[in-house]
């Protein structure tokens, strides 16, 4: 049920039901800093609320 429904540059937005907010974070985690083969490390930031504004 979940879905990716914005990337604004650097940010990607999910829409997650609540039953799915641990196994989303925890894919996220995963494959996000994997995605790309760089010299650098991808820091994953993960944050979520009920809107944009109240993320934490």
């Amino acid at each position: 049920k979940s879905k990716m429904t914005l990337q604004i540059h650097d940010e990607l937005l999910f829409e997650v039901p609540p039953e799915e907010i641990d196994i989303m974070k925890s894919l996220v985690s995963e494959i996000m800093p994997n995605a790309l083969q760089l010299r650098v490390p991808l820091k994953i930031d993960i944050k979520q609320g009920k809107n944009w504004a109240e993320m934490e």
